[in-house]
């Protein structure tokens, strides 16, 4: 079913997305292509780093991401109530740290950036149109696609598209669609057999998390030596990604903890990689339930998300409110909620 964005993103709303995209002819423009025998695997760093800088501008929470050869997946959670909270003042920075002036010739240099600033504020209508915009999922993947593609077009010295049209887009409803979105982004590399081990996946949330949580442990034992039979604290090290678990200072994206996340991604990996189902370990079998996510349908949940949804994702109940709430009669997905989702 095709429906334009306006119709299920609502601007200005808090919502969870699942938003991809591909590269144009499914070319290896960000990974090593066989057949030029050239290696564009250098371009996932510069996604990884844009969508870094971006979190820090946009009220926009990086829940997930996973960097492939020829696509990207991103689980987004926009904060209006964030952008609400700042200043006139920030809101006109951010816009500006986002697109700077540039200089129209030598004769007519950058006017200093307070006078920018003060342009900005003169117009309480830009003002609110700015406020929205650092809120919006359009504009954070539209300033990160755009960025990649000159970036790319410029290293190839061609002209056209990069990206393969607008990026696609699905609403997580609830907890249950949420953890399994995530999930599904984090194993995409094992799945296509590129990676072992959540760890070892290059370019995703979940080895960006393990990386920071293994970091922050060691600098906790180094500065504060616990006793052998003293089981290790588990302290949360400042991340552009947003945190599993809220922590005093940001509110985390799900109701588990983190190292039961870390868990529940290896076990299910460990699943997909021996090519069935298998059974998930009884320990993760009451975290799964008690999110709304069936434990015995769990891997082919994750195995087939994206293509078992469209344009939203949830329990089944969430899924007709949802379809009532933007009036259309069906949605896909609806036997997918029922077989996933308790």
């Amino acid at each position: 079913m095709g429906l334009p964005r306006s119709r299920y993103v609502e601007e200005g709303q808090e919502g969870i997305y699942h938003c991809y995209c591909r590269c144009v002819r499914r070319a290896f423009l960000y990974g090593y292509d066989a057949v030029t025998q050239r290696d564009f695997s250098h371009r996932k760093a510069w996604i990884v780093k844009r969508m870094e800088f971006l979190s820090g501008i946009f009220a926009i929470d990086v829940c997930g991401f996973a960097v492939l050869a020829n696509h990207l997946h991103n689980i987004l959670r926009t904060r209006p109530d964030i952008a609400a909270s700042w200043s006139d003042h920030e809101i006109a920075l951010r816009w500006l740290q986002l697109y700077p002036r540039k200089p129209q010739s030598k004769k007519r240099p950058v006017p200093p950036i307070e006078n920018q600033i003060a342009a900005i504020l003169a117009s309480p209508d830009r003002i609110a149109q700015l406020r929205k915009r650092l809120s919006s999922i359009s504009w954070f993947m539209g300033c990160l696609n755009e960025f990649i593609a000159r970036a790319a077009n410029a290293e190839d010295k061609v002209k056209g598209r990069f990206w393969e049209g607008r990026f696609k887009c699905q609403v997580l409803l609830d907890d249950a669609s949420v953890i399994a979105g995530m999930v599904y982004v984090d194993l995409n590399l094992i799945r296509a057999g590129l990676a072992d081990t959540p760890e070892n996946s290059d370019f995703t949330s979940i080895q960006e998390r393990i990386r920071d949580w293994q970091e922050a442990n060691i600098l906790a034992i180094a500065t504060h030596p616990l006793p052998v039979d003293q089981p290790k604290s588990n302290p949360h090290v400042d991340s552009w990604l947003c945190p599993i678990t809220s922590t005093p200072h940001r509110r985390g994206i799900l109701d588990i903890l983190e190292t039961q996340y870390f868990d529940l991604v290896d076990q299910s990996g460990r699943i997909l990689r021996q090519g069935k189902r298998g059974f998930i370990n009884p320990d993760l079998a009451p975290i799964l339930s008690r999110i709304g996510a069936r434990p015995e349908a769990w891997i082919d949940t994750i195995s087939r998300f994206g293509s078992k949804f469209h344009v939203a994702a949830g329990r089944l109940i969430n899924l007709r409110n949802f379809a009532n709430k933007i009036g259309v009669h069906r949605l896909t997905g609806l036997s997918a909620a029922r077989a996933s989702f308790s």
